[in-house]
């Protein structure tokens, strides 16, 4: 009989084994390293012995944007691992068509500086708090039509080394808001099922099941006073990795993405996030759509993330995420995500289009 393995190593390879099949693309893999760092450390600490023996054999497959980046719901740290990597793997990249467009897979490291940050934030907030935004209802849905492009770990079943860029793709969201209801995701040419993405219980103030994405009453529910709302993100995401900086800046873009917020709590949202330390302004970024704008950017583990905003409008347009030095994953500058929201809207029924005129950017 072999002896059995032992160490950090052995872990790796064990959840390897054992995963789910792999969901859409969805987590930076500069994110889900540290994730996996912060998971091998709680292990090694509180764990001496292999935890994930018991895993199911087959999870439900869940297919977030790119995670969430940490989920909201109060769930284990090893159950957020495993719901997050299995949607992190290659095996499941868009497939080239109509739909899909290369994009080059490395920008320009744009100079960055905490000057100005505070106060394009205040403008995008004005901005955000002039907007109109539709109500979703109970038995509604909310779909967001984006172009997005992710990438994936070029070695197959591993958590670290260099990464590639998918092609920039069609993506289309509909999000329940009912208790318990699927939404759907159609990306890549796939209808993915967003299993429990409504609400655990009608209480507004209950976090979503299954995926984790908040119902529309449950953003509208939010603060709209910046420093509380700051704090109550801060609780929410306390303990995440890369950081709690980075954790609170990467839930803002996480909820604003694809999801319908209203006015209101959207200002306080950008409001909320000039207080977070480290947040730069980057005077020249581009979307998946190839739109440029001045962009709000915060650096963890080595990768930049980007909010793209329009420069004159000064409304939310997508976000990127690059490396800005070199590590495992690429040189600096090695782009690992693009989107660009294109519509907004409420429908009744998964696979509707809301009707022309009746979506918002």
């Amino acid at each position: 009989m072999n002896a059995p393995d032992h160490g950090e190593a052995a872990e790796r390879q064990n959840l390897a084994r054992i995963l789910p099949a792999p969901g859409t693309p969805g987590m930076s893999p500069v994110r889900l390293q540290a994730l996996e760092d912060n998971l091998m450390n709680q292990i090694t600490r509180n764990h001496p012995a292999p935890v994930f023996a018991a895993a199911p054999a087959s999870a439900p497959a869940r297919a977030p944007r790119r995670t969430p980046r940490w989920s909201l719901v109060a769930a284990p740290l090893v159950a957020a691992a495993v719901a997050a990597v299995a949607v992190s793997f290659p095996g499941s990249e868009p497939r080239q068509g109509e739909d899909t467009t290369a994009l080059s897979p490395v920008v320009k490291v744009e100079p960055a500086s905490a000057t100005g940050a505070a106060a394009f934030l205040g403008r995008a907030a004005d901005a955000a708090a002039r907007q109109q935004a539709p109500t979703a209802g109970a038995d509604q849905f909310v779909y967001v039509e984006s172009k997005v492009g992710f990438s994936h770990q070029v070695r197959q079943r591993t958590f670290d080394g260099p990464v590639e860029l998918d092609a920039v793709h069609k993506r289309q969201v509909w999000l329940a808001q009912a208790p318990g209801r699927d939404g759907l995701i159609r990306e890549g040419g796939d209808d993915i099922t967003l299993h429990g993405s409504g609400p655990a219980e009608a209480d507004p103030g209950t976090r979503a099941s299954g995926s984790g994405v908040l119902t529309a009453a449950q953003i509208a529910a939010l603060p709209t006073d910046p420093k509380v709302l700051l704090a109550e993100i801060h609780a929410e995401t306390k303990g995440q990795a890369p950081g709690t900086n980075a954790a609170a800046f990467s839930w803002i873009g996480d909820t604003v993405a694809e999801n319908i917020v209203p006015p209101k709590v959207m200002a306080a949202l950008w409001r909320a996030a000039a207080l977070i330390p480290g947040v730069q302004l980057v005077d020249d970024a581009t979307d998946a759509a190839g739109r440029h704008g001045k962009a709000i950017a915060h650096v963890a583990a080595g990768e930049r993330t980007e909010y793209i905003f329009d420069d004159r409008t000064h409304l939310f347009l997508g976000e990127r995420s690059y490396l800005v030095k070199d590590t495992s994953a690429g040189k600096a500058g090695q782009l690992t995500s693009t989107t660009a929201v294109l519509s907004r809207g409420v429908v009744d029924a998964k696979g509707e289009t809301p009707a022309a005129g009746a979506t918002s950017s």
